[in-house]
C-alpha cells in the first residue's frame, strides 16, 4: 500500500495502545493544570483590571463599553452572523478560538457570546477537518512527529476520543487536521469537537462577559465562575483517562 494511504498509528514508529494511553494521562495532566494555570492568570489580569477601573476614572471606559454594546444591539442579528462569520474563518486558519470566547462575551454577553463561538469554532474546525480530508495529509504527518503518542490514540477515533483530545494542548487546528486524516466519521467529529470544546468556551466567555459588567460583584462572580469550571473539566477529564486505563477498551471496539 503506499505510504498516503496508511493511517495514523500505522507505522512502524506508532507507540502502543498501552504505551500511547500512558503518555495521554500524562499530557492531560499536564495540559490541563496548564490550562488552569492560563485562565487563572487571564483571570486575574482581567480583575486587576476591573479593580482599577470601578475605584479610578477608568471606571468611565467601562461605561463607554456599554455604549458600544448598545450600539451593536442595534444591528441585531447581523452583528452576529458578522462576528460569527469572522470567528469561523479564523479558527478554519489556526486562530486559537479561547481568545475569541471572551471577545464574543465582552462584546454580546454570556449567553449570546457562548452560543456564537461555540457554533462558529466549531464551523471553523469543521472547514481545516474538510481541507485535510482534501488534501492535507502531509502537512498532518509533519506535526504528528512534535506529539508521538497521538498516533495510536488517533487510530480509530471514537467520539470519546475526540472529546478528550479536545482538552489537551495540542493546537486545535493541527487536531483538526489530523483528524482529517484518519477515518473518523463526519458527525463524530462535529460532534466530538461540539462537546469538547464546550467547557473551556463556557470558562473564556464568563471571563470575557465579566469585562462587560458594570457591577463589579458581577464580574467577580463570573471570574470565578470560569475558574470553578476549568478545575471541575479538569478534574472529571483526569478520572475519565485513570479509568480508561485501568479499563481499556476491547480491541473489537476500538476497530470499529
Amino acid at each position: 500500500m503506499p505510504d498516503d494511504d496508511k493511517q495514523p498509528g500505522g507505522g512502524p514508529g506508532a507507540p502502543a495502545e498501552g504505551d500511547a494511553e500512558e503518555m495521554l494521562e500524562q499530557e492531560a495532566s499536564a495540559s490541563l493544570w496548564k490550562e488552569n494555570r492560563r485562565v487563572l492568570a487571564f483571570a486575574a489580569c482581567v480583575l486587576v483590571f476591573l479593580t482599577v477601573a470601578h475605584f479610578t476614572p477608568l471606571e468611565a471606559w467601562l461605561k463607554s463599553g456599554q455604549q458600544w454594546k448598545s450600539y451593536i444591539d442595534e444591528f441585531g442579528c447581523v452583528a452576529h452572523l458578522v462576528f460569527g462569520l469572522v470567528c469561523t474563518l479564523a479558527v478554519m486558519l489556526g486562530m486559537p478560538r479561547l481568545p475569541l470566547c471572551s471577545a464574543a462575551g465582552a462584546v454580546f454577553g454570556f449567553k449570546e457570546g457562548l452560543a456564537i463561538s461555540w457554533i462558529s469554532s466549531t464551523l471553523g474546525s469543521y472547514g481545516s477537518f474538510l481541507l485535510a480530508r482534501w488534501g492535507g495529509r502531509r502537512v498532518a504527518e509533519q506535526r504528528l512527529q512534535r506529539w508521538p503518542w497521538l498516533l495510536a490514540l488517533l487510530t480509530a477515533p471514537s467520539l470519546g476520543r475526540v472529546i478528550l483530545v479536545r482538552q489537551l494542548l495540542v493546537p486545535g487546528v493541527v487536531l483538526n487536521v489530523l483528524f482529517g486524516m484518519t477515518s473518523v466519521l463526519h458527525r463524530t467529529f462535529l460532534g466530538g469537537t461540539l462537546l469538547g470544546y464546550l467547557p473551556l468556551n463556557i470558562a473564556f466567555t464568563l471571563v470575557g462577559s465579566g469585562l462587560g459588567k458594570e457591577s463589579f460583584a458581577d464580574s467577580l462572580k463570573q471570574i470565578l465562575a470560569a475558574l470553578a469550571v476549568v478545575n471541575v473539566v479538569a478534574w472529571i477529564v483526569l478520572r475519565l483517562v485513570k479509568k480508561r486505563r485501568q479499563h481499556p477498551p476491547a480491541a473489537s471496539n476500538r476497530a470499529r
